[in-house]
């Protein structure tokens, strides 16, 4: 086979096989692909606020964009903002999702362009909502987003500062336990009316007891209280994933 006339005005010594030049070229699109897709991820800037009522949710909302504590209603809108978390870096984007159940359900719109999601749980509270959080946060977690991208999961336990407040490591076991018992009889969200398009999921392995760390999602627990002005935890966290 005569050479290329392009050949011909390479140096001997940096020519290579015709076949070498293939894979090189497979390489390369290959790298180029990944770059593709990962600038793609890192182009996700929203965090999602979602818990349910009174668990301080949107305090957190106010006090990670404005350092002050207010005084709050059931949110029957979601809340949008952009923050600077980084200094030196584009600001980030907050949506505050309602947590009235029959609204609660709108994470899924917004899914497709969360790069987090922050779960807020009232601490003081916790033992008597087990139940209704941990159904939420299985929708969550089986989301159809949430499973394919890995989107990683924060669960901010709120009013840590109270008497009555449970240790984020007891919010995690009453979580699980309850959860794991939620998975017998069911693989997909609760109510398919509002939540659509989650695909049937089984939350963790077959045989063995859920455990957040048997997921693929990056699930972490953190202590905050929106009373103390203690949320630095959750935008330590928020950069952290970015």
């Amino acid at each position: 086979m005569s050479s290329s006339p392009l050949r011909t005005l390479i140096p001997q010594q940096f020519l290579i096989a015709d076949n070498e030049y293939f894979t090189l070229l497979a390489l390369l699109a290959v790298i180029t692909l990944i770059g593709i897709i990962g600038s793609k991820k890192n182009s996700k800037n929203t965090f999602l606020l979602t818990g349910l009522p009174f668990a301080g949710k949107t305090a957190v909302y106010y006090m990670i964009n404005h350092n002050k504590a207010v005084e709050t209603v059931t949110s029957i809108k979601e809340n949008e903002t952009d923050f600077l978390l980084t200094e030196g870096k584009p600001p980030v984007h907050i949506v505050d999702i309602p947590g009235h159940e029959r609204l609660r359900f709108k994470f899924s719109e917004f899914m497709p362009i969360a790069r987090a999601v922050v779960f807020v749980v009232d601490s003081s509270t916790v033992s008597r909502q087990t139940r209704l959080l941990a159904e939420y946060l299985y929708d969550i977690l089986a989301d159809n987003f949430a499973q394919n991208e890995k989107i990683p999961i924060l669960i901010a336990c709120n009013k840590s500062d109270l008497l009555t407040a449970f240790k984020k490591e007891r919010i995690q076991s009453l979580l699980e336990e309850e959860i794991n018992k939620l998975r017998q009889t069911k693989t997909a969200a609760l109510d398919t009316q509002e939540s659509e398009g989650n695909e049937n999921v089984f939350l963790g392995f077959e045989g063995k007891d859920f455990s957040f760390q048997d997921l693929e999602n990056e699930v972490e627990f953190i202590e905050c209280s929106t009373e103390n002005k203690d949320v630095e935890g959750i935008k330590d966290w928020m950069a952290s994933v970015l």
